[in-house]
């Protein structure tokens, strides 16, 4: 390299070369350390759940496996909406309520007992809520009563592969704030646009008793030692919760990534094109 009539020995050229290229390539690293972390809550039981203007209202649903109980007056599980929830989140808001379950099985082991969403109104069947950006972080508010069992959420990635993620064992007093890290290597968006590719969803919770826990609290029995009623365990879940990173890169033509504009240029019809 010549400055005027001075030639810079190779050493300093090699250095000017090795910074220019560290100057060429650091917006692209920068871009992708940029974040913009924010907290969205999933459900509350309080109201709609609104995702890129799309408003989503759920019910929730339970199931278990086999032997779960079942007498001529009691089925079991039982799922509700109750008037219940942590302190904390009842001075934000004194009508918040919680998801109620009551379980009970006739032999113990590694039981489960499925909690997952449906759409409101609907035919009661299971439907996913969607997740907006790169989640990184889902918590609950769950209530245990000591007994040793593990709370568990599924998510599915934007490949449709399902994840399990575990969020913590039961075994203690009262509400906790329970949260499940999702691994950097669960895919939640795509590489690819348009983003209509790049949904992750919340699939269900997943409650699983310990073998050697009781499979339920108590019975009451009559004269001849039948079982009339069964006394079953109960969890609470209130407040499902997610700490995601919703950047987007900003870049010439980003308009174009988005479904709602792409079906406007195309006049709605994006299946056909010309030659």
């Amino acid at each position: 390299m010549k400055l005027g009539n001075y030639s810079a020995p190779f050493g300093a050229r090699a250095a000017c070369l090795i910074i220019l290229a560290g100057l060429a390539v650091l917006p692209a690293f920068a871009d992708d350390n940029t974040v913009e972390l924010t907290s969205i809550v999933i459900d509350s039981l309080n109201g709609a759940y609104v995702v890129d203007g799309v408003e989503y209202n759920y019910t929730w649903q339970a199931d278990a496996s086999r032997w779960k109980s079942q007498t001529a007056d009691q089925k079991f599980p039982v799922i509700a909406p109750v008037a219940t929830a942590p302190v904390a989140l009842i001075r934000q808001n004194a009508e918040q309520k919680s998801i109620g379950v009551q379980g009970s099985f006739d032999r113990r082991g590694y039981n489960w007992i499925d909690i997952y969403p449906t759409a409101a109104g609907g035919d009661g069947a299971p439907v996913e809520i969607p997740l907006r950006g790169r989640t990184r972080f889902i918590d609950v508010w769950a209530w245990g009563s000591n007994l040793n069992y593990d709370l568990e959420i599924y998510i599915r990635d934007n490949r449709g592969v399902i994840h399990v993620l575990p969020v913590g064992n039961l075994q203690y007093l009262g509400w906790r704030n329970l949260r499940a890290a999702v691994p950097a290597g669960i895919p939640m968006v795509s590489t690819i646009v348009p983003r209509s590719t790049s949904v992750s969803t919340f699939v269900k919770f997943r409650l699983w008793t310990n073998p050697r826990e009781r499979s339920y609290i108590d019975v009451e029995r009559d004269n001849k030692g039948q079982v009339t009623k069964i006394i079953p365990f109960y969890v609470y879940l209130s407040n499902l919760k997610v700490l995601t990173d919703v950047y987007e890169t900003i870049y010439d033509g980003d308009e174009l990534s988005y479904p709602e504009n792409t079906a406007k240029l195309w006049g709605g019809n994006t299946a056909e094109g010309g030659n």
